[in-house]
């Protein structure tokens, strides 16, 4: 700490030399660096968010992917994120269209058991008591079976699981259960078990999914009545240790002279291909048809009667009659479509709509071909259709959220302009300010060279009556025209404040009073007034960044207890600090686009900017340009005033 006495009052001032310490106070300890990444970085994020809710809305997406189409419309008009974010969250939507229809999709297929047949009950008690069943014979009365020829040759001619069944009767000859006598080498329950598993078993104690599905009963039938039996597909449920498993089924079953033989078939891979097929058909909202043009038979999916709003049976005969579910004003695309289909044999591809109730439309993709016999005649036609309805949405919300964002940016861009105009009309250009009493003053102030940052940076000299002189230096938050517009009414309204005379301490206390009546912003200022009579210089500061006085080839900071920011608490009181220059001490005032980094702590930053001016020319101007070329601040960021007076 260096102390200079003041010749006058014969107090002493602090002057820091850039150890870098805070002055101690509530809230002090808070790096201004990081509190202003912090806050510009919180500030981008709830700017993403907001876009992202706005853009999911328009688009009727949820917000994962309109972040993702966000970040589309910023690479497409070569912005930053945060940028195509603020032209979203502040562009006014177009007048909305209809409501889309809901996406359409068939009625998926669920399977479910058939309903439980007549008399389960009893079945069910059927099953407790074979359970209790005594099957010690079991053996002995298969060994004791004769040969049986035509069982042998079902079982070696059928290509599915087959077995031979012999009955298990009560002392009043009827059948309460069956034995597996023999299985070819292909049968498998549902369980995977074969021959080796179940030969010499119980039917219904191994499979008790017979007796509830009432395929017991249908055997018993064929047994007694001699007459075959074709059942299936059905959905088959049966269970084994407390596991069930279910399965579509095919079931065939013939007597036989020791019984009967049973077929049968599930239908595991038919069916997990069906199912595959419909979740392509439901997700991908895919339709497929066909049309047998030789007999006349036509086949739609479920989906692709979705797709047309129309049922099943309610499918167009022919390719000719799809036209009559097209909307009206498409119908020539799909006639031109089909008459290249069957003039040039070819497949073709074609967009159109169909008519919704209420006004509204569904838009389809189809795709159809035709099938040649070997004479190269169409025998059948092939059509794919996909409901394009959300994509085509989407990309008219899309499209119009790009208009939007670019009558915004050019908004912003004019606004930017403006304030280009404004900031150059109200300051004066660097040679052109006015020079002070007992005072040498140059200046320095350069706009941000990205149009979208230019701030509320600003300066003033003014002569006072009483031959002193006012100089001040300031920074109103914010870019773009409203910046300017505060700036414009911070800089004015001290210029006309100062004309009282008062002390910098009461013009900056009016100041911020004028600031929260008029402002819904905040800034920072520094107001200095000099006496060359008494080489007394008096300032106070609100909230801006500490003045660097250079003297004898020493750069230390001016300290003062900190004041609110302009515009953060009214009614608040702003010290007036003071201290005696002499003859070549320059007083350096700055803007924070000087010193902030983000990567860095801006205490940091004022630290470099005294090492930096120590032994600095003598001359003001290069003072100036010493301070730029050391600093080397970003000047795409922030606006940058650099001001430095000189005492004569």
């Amino acid at each position: 700490m260096y102390l200079f006495k003041d010749e006058v009052t014969g107090k002493g001032h602090g002057v820091s030399a850039g150890e870098g310490t805070a002055p101690a106070d509530d809230g002090a300890d808070a790096p201004a660096a990081d509190l202003s990444d912090l806050r510009g970085a919180v500030r981008d994020r709830a700017l993403i968010a907001e876009a992202r809710g706005a853009l999911a809305g328009r688009l009727g997406v949820p917000p994962g992917e309109a972040l993702q189409h966000l970040i589309w419309l910023a690479r497409d008009m070569d912005l930053d994120l945060p940028e195509a974010a603020k032209l979203v969250a502040r562009g006014e939507p177009d007048k909305e269209e209809a409501a889309p229809d809901a996406p359409t999709r068939a009625p998926e297929v669920e399977e479910t058991l058939n309903a439980r047949p007549p008399g389960e009950a009893e079945r069910e008690e059927m099953l407790r008591s074979v359970t209790a069943a005594n099957t010690s014979g079991d053996a002995e009365l298969i060994d004791s079976l004769p040969d049986d020829a035509e069982a042998r040759s079902v079982l070696s001619a059928t290509l599915d699981s087959s077995a031979q069944l012999i009955p298990v009767r009560r002392d009043d000859g009827r059948v309460y259960d069956f034995i597996y006598a023999d299985l070819n080498d292909r049968a498998r329950d549902l369980f995977g078990r074969g021959a080796e598993e179940l030969r010499g078993r119980r039917l219904l104690r191994t499979d008790p999914g017979t007796a509830l599905s009432g395929l017991f009963d249908s055997y018993v039938e064929v047994l007694e009545k001699g007459e075959p039996y074709h059942g299936g597909p059905l959905v088959y449920s049966t269970a084994q240790e407390g596991v069930s498993k279910s399965s579509r089924m095919t079931v065939r079953a013939v007597r036989v002279p020791t019984g009967i033989c049973i077929s049968w078939r599930y239908h595991f891979e038919e069916d997990r291909a069906r199912r595959r097929l419909n979740r392509v058909e439901r997700l991908g909202r895919l339709g497929f048809g066909e049309w047998d043009l030789i007999g006349g038979e036509v086949e739609w999916s479920d989906q692709m009667a979705a797709n047309y709003g129309v049922s099943v049976a309610e499918a167009p005969s022919s390719p000719g009659d799809l036209a009559k579910v097209v909307a009206p004003a498409d119908i020539p695309l799909v006639e031109d479509a089909l008459q290249t289909l069957f003039t040039r044999l070819e497949p073709v591809e074609v967009e159109h709509r169909v008519a919704l109730s209420g006004g509204r439309y569904r838009s389809l993709w189809v795709f159809a071909e035709p099938v040649l016999d070997s004479n190269g005649l169409p025998v059948s036609v092939n059509i794919v259709s996909q409901d394009i309805t959300r994509r085509r949405r989407i990309e008219r919300a899309l499209s119009q959220t790009r208009r939007q964002m670019q009558r915004q940016q050019v908004r912003m861009t004019e606004q930017q302009r403006l304030a280009a105009t404004l900031r150059r009309a109200i300051l004066p250009d660097d040679d052109d300010v006015r020079q002070l009493p007992g005072m040498d003053v140059a200046v320095r102030s350069l706009a941000a060279e990205s149009a979208a940052r230019i701030g509320g940076d600003w300066f003033a000299t003014r002569v006072l009556p009483d031959e002193t002189g006012l100089f001040a230096i300031g920074d109103v938050a914010g870019h773009g025209l409203p910046a300017a517009e505060a700036m414009a009414r911070s800089r004015n309204g001290l210029l006309g404040l100062a004309s009282t005379g008062e002390p910098p301490g009461r013009l900056v206390g009016w100041l911020n009073e004028l600031v929260n009546d008029t402002e819904p912003t905040t800034g920072t200022a520094l107001v200095g007034k000099y006496d060359p009579a008494e080489r007394l210089l008096t300032w106070a500061s609100a909230g801006h960044l500490p003045p660097v006085l250079l003297r004898g080839g020493t750069a230390v900071e001016l300290q003062g207890e900190p004041d609110p920011m302009l515009g953060a608490l009214a009614g608040a009181e702003y010290e007036t600090h003071e201290i005696r220059l002499y003859p070549d001490d320059v007083v350096f005032l700055y803007t924070d686009g000087l010193v902030e980094r983000r990567d860095a702590d801006i205490t940091e930053g004022i630290d470099r900017l005294t090492d930096v001016l120590r032994d600095a020319p003598a001359d003001l101007k290069q003072v100036l340009d010493r301070a730029l070329t050391g600093m080397r601040p970003d000047r795409a960021a922030d606006d940058i005033t650099l001001f430095a007076v000189r005492a004569r």
